[in-house]
């Protein structure tokens, strides 16, 4: 599910992240970044049981491409295997992780 509120692009994702699907999540979210002043990006991993590296790949690529066009990425409630994942990899200090709904409400302001 994709939300817009305001300049803020929301993107709940329920299910596994795989090869197979990160290349439809690209594809939508490069469809919605295409149509507008998107300057925040919140993608919500809380109903994500499994994410193997292409996974990690893709949140790595929406980090630094909006990152370096001077714009906000953030991922939203990690599910605890999505958690486990990052840590192993030694990726969650790289993402900016928002824990609960009032650090999510800060950033949509």
């Amino acid at each position: 599910m994709i939300r817009r509120e305001g300049a803020t692009l929301l993107l709940k994702y329920a299910g596994e992240i795989t090869l197979e699907m990160t290349a439809d999540l690209k594809r939508r979210l490069d469809a919605e970044l295409g149509e507008g002043d998107v300057r925040v990006v919140v993608i919500d991993l809380s109903a994500v049981p499994f994410m193997d590296s292409s996974g990690i790949g893709f949140l790595v690529s929406v980090n630094t491409r909006m990152k370096s066009s001077g714009k906000s990425f953030y991922l939203y409630q990690l599910s605890p295997a999505v958690e486990k994942t990052l840590g192993l990899v030694q990726l969650i200090g790289f993402f900016t992780v928002l824990p609960d709904a009032t650090a999510l409400a800060g950033v949509c302001d």
